[in-house]
């Protein structure tokens, strides 16, 4: 199940333009508290979703407090739970207290094992830890296949360097993750793993064309997609062989005519961070946002609570037509 609970016609209709704005976001804060000025942004937009990261997280209880706290502002503003979201694909990226948690191998790692049920069993445990602190989405598996030795930013994130072992291995990640009731988020459409660029520091460009990506990188969102995966999380790459103008998360190209429309996805399409440099050195926070919205997006992710969340919401409850919002609400809620 995508989506937070079941949403009536008519409790779509009585929703605000900013109810539905704030369902599409998606931020992080600083510290180890609900802090007033983050809850007086959750309840002024109406917003939906938190991220937490290693510095939000320092014990079990704690993080369980935290993620109650959130819960009773978000519920009680929206009407709507919250999904409170973190990145624990295991190895080095691991949010989750190590004092408190069992730290799991990385994608690389445990792939090397040859021994999928181990992968499955993984993503249980992960899924059991994850509910246990109060946090409901994850955004793993990594999709990407490993392919290039000089990519910065995935490496041993990849279950592996072939399509095969990549659709094998965070496939049963998936699915020992869904097994227990957690929403995941395969990561990072259309593929990452042929960059030699950091998207958190630049604008990463990878030269091939729809037919080589069928061919390779999408091979393993289309079995994701198949398999039932909730959640796609995109790539702030540019592939200009398919749209010269905008990189993967703003391109209506992307994910809207071939996630939608060639892999027939019809869940959640969440932008990876709309901090980094790729998006807002580039193109800007806000008009990143806006494109993203355009393109496809249902969720947009801040790590930083800051203006830019306020100048976001803003600008999309005046600018974005309400019935693509309402298509947005609808995955998300009901």
């Amino acid at each position: 199940m995508t989506s937070k609970r079941s949403l009536e016609n008519s409790q779509l209709e009585s929703m605000t333009v900013q109810d539905l704005v704030g369902q599409m976001v998606v931020c992080g804060f600083s510290g180890t508290e609900l802090t007033d000025d983050f809850a007086d942004f959750l309840r002024t937009y109406k917003v939906g979703g938190v991220i937490l990261f290693a510095g939000n997280m320092r014990t079990l209880q704690q993080t369980r407090k935290l993620c109650s706290d959130i819960q009773k502002v978000v519920t009680e503003t929206t009407g709507f739970p919250a999904f409170i979201c973190t990145d624990q694909e295991g190895g080095a990226i691991c949010r989750l207290p190590k004092k408190d948690f069992l730290p799991l191998p990385g994608a690389y790692e445990i792939a090397s094992f040859k021994n999928p049920n181990l992968v499955f069993q993984a993503g249980k445990l992960t899924a059991k830890e994850l509910l246990l602190c109060g946090i409901n989405v994850d955004f793993a598996p990594v999709a990407d296949i490993n392919s290039n030795p000089k990519n910065p930013i995935i490496g041993k994130r990849a279950y592996g360097s072939t399509a095969e072992d990549v659709i094998l291995y965070s496939g049963k990640m998936a699915q020992g993750l869904l097994s227990e009731g957690l929403l995941c988020a395969v990561k990072h459409f259309p593929g990452h793993g042929d960059t030699d660029t950091d998207s958190h520091l630049g604008l990463p460009s990878v030269n091939k064309s729809y037919e080589q990506l069928l061919d390779f990188e999408l091979k393993p969102f289309k079995a994701a997609v198949d398999l039932g995966v909730p959640i796609v999380m995109t790539a702030h790459i540019l592939f200009p062989k398919i749209d010269d103008t905008y990189p993967a998360t703003m391109s209506h190209k992307i994910l809207t005519d071939i996630l939608r429309g060639d892999l027939g996805f019809a869940g959640l399409i969440i932008t990876d961070d709309l901090e980094m440099a790729a998006i807002k050195k580039h193109y800007g926070l806000v008009d990143g946002a806006m494109a993203a919205v355009n393109a496809g997006a249902d969720l947009l992710c801040l790590s930083v609570f800051s203006e830019g969340g306020s100048e976001i919401c803003d600008a999309l409850a005046l600018s974005v037509d309400r019935k693509r919002l309402e298509q947005s609400a609808l995955r998300i809620i009901g």
